[in-house]
């Protein structure tokens, strides 16, 4: 089903973001969603929440190899991921029309399905940095490869604290390698601009999942959460024949039709 009309963003804001591959939507959330968020990811991260399977909390390097003391599961854990099907908050964030309005602006379609979820905790101090990548690297077994992440920030994002950079018209390169990647990324900042994209609390940025995007590391006393939600067509396909496929094996439908033959055939029903 086309967009006919844009229903949050102008239109240029559209083209900002066909240009660049990212555009940034400025206090989207209100101050009691992000308090939801900020509330969920802690208790999750904690390990009491009962209702989330074990397994999805990753701690920061230090705390994994026991090279420092976990005082504190929350403020050592560096990501948990996919947990909208079993969490009514996030599943709720994830259907937000705030959010899902954006990325059907950006899309031109209303048939939208999530792909995935994941919450970034950065935590003061501990909080390591993301190299430069892809995210259809990592969805690889999806196309066309032209999914959205809608990326949410719980704390205000600073450079300090380790807020996203992009590489702004990279997501016209189509994968890079990995054989090329280093050849690549020898020439950011040099021949391709590195940007930031810094945000207040209840801020949101979206990126096209071949845009090059990386964040650094939190070297502050502040923490630095953000939810990223990964968004495709309900027309996308999941190619079987890809070897290595994403831990995400079952997707959450969010708005307009399930299509047949489809990712729709691998949607959990929540």
């Amino acid at each position: 089903m086309a967009v006919s009309t844009l229903r949050t963003l102008s239109q240029s804001q559209v083209d900002l973001f066909m240009r660049d591959g990212f555009v940034v939507v400025e206090d989207l959330l209100d101050a009691d969603e992000v308090a939801a968020l900020a509330a969920r990811a802690d208790l999750i991260a904690s390990g009491q929440a009962e209702h989330v399977r074990t397994g999805v909390v990753q701690l920061e390097q230090p705390f994994r190899e026991d090279t420092a003391a976990v005082n504190d599961q929350v403020l050592a854990t560096r990501k948990l991921a996919h947990i909208v099907p079993e969490d009514e908050v996030l599943r709720a964030h994830a259907r937000n029309s705030k959010i899902v309005d954006v990325i059907a602006d950006l899309m031109g379609a209303d048939d939208i399905t999530l792909y995935g979820d994941q919450l970034f905790m950065k935590p003061p101090r501990h909080g390591s940095a993301k190299e430069w990548h892809q995210d259809s690297a990592s969805f690889k077994n999806i196309f066309p490869m032209d999914l959205i992440s809608a990326w949410a920030a719980i704390d205000d994002a600073t450079i300090e604290n380790g807020c996203l950079w992009m590489i702004p018209g990279s997501q016209r390169w189509a994968i890079i390698p990995p054989s090329s990647r280093p050849t690549i990324e020898g020439q950011f900042d040099r021949d391709y601009p590195m940007v930031p994209v810094p945000l207040r609390s209840g801020s949101v940025s979206f990126h096209h999942s071949l845009t090059y995007h990386a964040s650094g590391p939190n070297q502050t006393d502040t923490r630095r959460r953000g939810y990223a939600t990964h968004y495709m067509r309900s027309t996308s396909i999941k190619d079987p024949t890809i070897d290595g496929p994403p831990s995400t094996l079952r997707f959450t439908h969010v708005r307009g039709r399930r299509i047949p033959g489809t990712v729709s055939d691998d949607v959990i029903d929540v």
